[in-house]
């Protein structure tokens, strides 16, 4: 059994990027796939880039610029697959990321569910910066959710159509659409892995995670909107510790790019007790103990690691899967 698997990509000012996300989809060892890119707004030379791709499994779809959330629902409205996947414009999968998801959802014994694998991350160069952890969780995984990180990305999963008849879409106009509609998804159905990297993720520094740490009032605002979001769907024993996660996730996250001082702002806010889970949490629980930022030197001494002693190997691997990280 071979389902068709439907692609979306949405994309803004993507001209530089576009062609290398379009081509880790269009190469998948898993060939019954659709490809739906929606170019959501571009002024760029998008449009023109895109028409460059001869292959009949690509569709292309254009909107006036309303966001990734309106981008992917224009796209799930007319994808006509049974499993659907998201790849943002600046990632890339490995050439049998669908393969080995459509494989996963196909062995188990649940009728609908959500497969998912892992990534490589890199900075805006294309070079390695980290090994996300290849995790192993299986099943109903949201009261992990609800008080540890944020995992399954939509460039990471693999989703049985049903779920979006299920559940709806994605939130438009909202910051979090991602985050929302995972909790959303796994508040009703179960996860499967891979447990294995097949996504490159970039991690950039003008993304707008990376961007609206600089505004300590807009980063909080929005990081506790998903529980406005939320509220009606989640009870509030769950909206509270959704609350505390969220506030924790933002405290880390300042301390790793260097936001000291909105980290201590925030400091009273948090329950210092959710820190106590992982490695990331005890660093930064040592900054609130001590003011010595460990987690912004633990970051920046991995990232230096992987790129000093990995980045051959790691080039040597993108050649030999076909990936092109070129980002300009």
């Amino acid at each position: 059994m071979n389902p068709l698997v439907s692609v979306i990509i949405p994309v803004f000012q993507g001209a530089r990027i576009i062609v290398g996300a379009v081509s880790s989809a269009l190469n998948q060892t898993y060939r019954n796939i659709e490809v739906i890119v929606v170019n959501d707004g571009s002024t760029d030379e998008t449009q023109a880039v895109l028409k460059t791709i001869a292959d009949p499994r690509l569709h292309v779809l254009s909107q006036a610029n309303q966001g990734t959330a309106a981008a992917r629902n224009l796209a799930l409205a007319q994808a006509k697959g049974s499993y659907v996947a998201f790849l943002d414009s600046d990632d890339r999968w490995l050439p049998d990321k669908i393969e080995s998801e459509v494989r996963t959802l196909q062995n188990v014994p649940e009728q609908i569910g959500v497969a998912y694998s892992s990534y490589f991350a890199v900075d805006d160069a294309g070079r390695l910066l980290n090994l996300a952890p290849a995790r192993s969780t299986a099943g109903y995984a949201l009261e992990e959710l609800l008080d540890g990180d944020d995992y399954l990305m939509p460039s990471l999963c693999l989703f049985d159509r049903r779920i979006f008849d299920a559940i709806g879409t994605f939130n438009v106009g909202r910051y979090h659409e991602d985050h929302e509609f995972i909790l959303r998804v796994t508040r009703q159905f179960p996860i499967f892995p891979t447990a294995r990297r097949l996504t490159v993720y970039r991690q950039s520094t003008s993304g707008k995670c990376r961007a609206i740490l600089s505004d300590f009032e807009r980063a909080r605002r929005e990081e506790l909107s998903l529980l406005e979001d939320l509220t009606g769907t989640f009870t509030p024993a769950q909206l509270e510790r959704l609350r505390r996660n969220v506030l924790r996730s933002l405290y880390c996250r300042f301390l790793m790019y260097g936001f000291d001082e909105f980290a201590r702002r925030l400091g009273n806010e948090v329950d210092f007790r959710t820190l106590l889970t992982s490695k990331k949490g005890m660093l930064a629980l040592v900054f609130a103990k001590t003011g010595i930022n460990f987690l912004l030197l633990a970051r920046t001494t991995v990232q230096t690691f992987y790129i000093a002693t990995r980045q051959g190997w790691w080039m040597r691997e993108l050649k030999a899967r076909g990936l092109d990280l070129r980002y300009g």
